[in-house]
């Protein structure tokens, strides 16, 4: 089908609005990669619906990309079954491939996205397709044992809790680099100086953008600690065949091979119980808590008669193409949607922890989605919040005035235990100091 006439079905699929390029035809032209505005969405040629979006180019962080593209999950899986063959020839008890015939796979085989693809528009099977794929690469039969004894879900749910852990180390990277520049924020200049705390949005104490500044060190490193104590909760793969119940392959053989790939066996199913990776998802859930709770602090503090914090505001920059004067807090903002958008996919998470019985594909659709692209806002806002943090302004004379012109209300405190020291009952105190001027 041609870009042309492609176009016009489009039109007629209501995306002629946001057509742009056909970009490239995926596996024997069943599928088109189709730029849609700055989406990049897989459309079906059968029925031009859109089976899939790819994160956009504005939010991707590159080493996130790079963990979960096509060539590296492909070299993961192949990662995976290379690990269960060795794992075949050291069990001496139970004979199955030979060493030679191992070298023999070792040696030859290669992926070929290529016919990969081509195959999969025959069996619409992704990983029958890419046994299929490494076996024809192989010169003789000892193609024939790859795969044994094993079921899809071996393969990619061990792969996919590789991929996981290698996401939740550039989210550390990433973190490493955004509480060491909060944490310099201690030893500002203007650390010690007063601004008014708030509680309702109402004036309630006086204290210092230290305070602040503490606050968020102690939120980020919790959930930074939770990022590296779940690198181990998830660190489980599964090689125990359709049904989780060692039918051919033995525990010792599963126990061999993740051990190789740095993983540990896990009581499963067909799959990884969702709930194992709900806990990838619950540490992304609180470094995201931690970012949202700062941006939002910060678009508060830069609020027109607050202005007592503001996100850098560049030279060159432009808030409003109507009111030139305008200096709006995009990055920050930027973080709040975002934030917005993981919580949805938390949800999501929740809900995919549900299958039927040994097992069902409902969560494999957002499973596409959602586990990379979590990821990449993970990162990318840690990025983003690093670059606020990194050229905070803060404009403590204007705290001293917000203070000032509250003075008499905070002190309330004050004046109420004064008296309750001096024996006046508290409810009498509170009232006083209440109802003073």
């Amino acid at each position: 089908m041609g870009s042309k006439n492609l176009k016009g079905k489009l039109a007629y699929a209501r995306y002629a609005q946001e057509y742009v390029l056909i970009l490239d035809k995926i596996g024997a032209h069943d599928y088109y990669k189709v730029l849609m505005k700055k989406n990049i969405a897989i459309i079906s040629k059968k029925n031009l619906k859109v089976i899939g979006w790819i994160m956009i180019p504005r939010y991707k962080v590159k080493e996130i990309n790079n963990i979960w593209s096509t060539k590296n999950k492909l070299d993961t899986w192949l990662k995976v079954e290379l690990a269960h063959l060795s794992s075949l020839v050291g069990n001496i008890t139970e004979k199955t491939i030979s060493e030679e015939e191992f070298l023999t796979i070792k040696e030859n085989v290669k992926i070929d996205v290529d016919r990969w693809k081509e195959i999969e528009t025959e069996t619409r099977h992704d990983l029958q397709a890419f046994v299929q794929m490494l076996e024809e690469s192989i010169p003789d039969n000892s193609g024939r044992w790859l795969h044994y004894g094993l079921t899809s879900s071996d393969v990619l749910d061990t792969s996919l809790s590789l991929m996981c852990v290698e996401s939740l180390k550039e989210i550390n990277n990433y973190f490493n680099i955004l509480l060491y520049n909060t944490t310099r924020l201690l030893k500002s200049k203007h650390a010690d100086s007063n601004i008014l705390a708030r509680t309702h949005g109402k004036s309630a104490e006086i204290q210092t953008y230290e305070n602040i500044f503490s606050r968020w060190i102690f939120q980020l490193r919790r959930a930074y600690d939770e990022i590296t104590r779940v690198k181990s909760t998830i660190s489980h793969g599964k090689l125990s065949g359709p049904s989780g119940n060692y039918t051919t392959n033995t525990k010792q053989n599963e126990f061999n091979a993740l051990q190789s790939l740095g993983l540990k066996p896990i009581r499963s199913s067909q799959i990884v119980s969702r709930d194992v990776y709900l806990d990838y998802f619950y540490a992304i859930l609180k470094t995201i808590l931690a970012v949202e709770k700062i941006a939002y602090d910060i678009r508060i503090y830069s609020i027109d008669g607050i202005n007592e914090m503001a996100e850098p505001f560049r030279k060159g920059q432009k808030g409003s193409s109507s009111m030139p004067h305008k200096k709006n807090p995009i990055l920050t903002e930027n973080i709040c949607g975002l934030s917005r958008l993981y919580k949805s996919y938390f949800q999501t998470a929740i809900d995919n922890c549900l299958t039927l019985l040994e097992r069902d594909i409902s969560h494999s659709s957002s499973e596409r989605i959602i586990f990379k692209d979590s990821a990449h806002i993970a990162c990318y806002t840690l990025k983003k919040l690093n670059e606020v943090i990194e050229n905070l302004q803060c404009f403590p004379e204007n705290a001293k005035d917000n203070c000032d012109k509250y003075t008499h209300k905070v002190n309330s405190q004050f004046e109420m235990n004064k008296m309750i020291k001096n024996g006046i009952s508290r409810k009498e105190s509170h009232d006083q100091a209440q109802n003073k001027k």
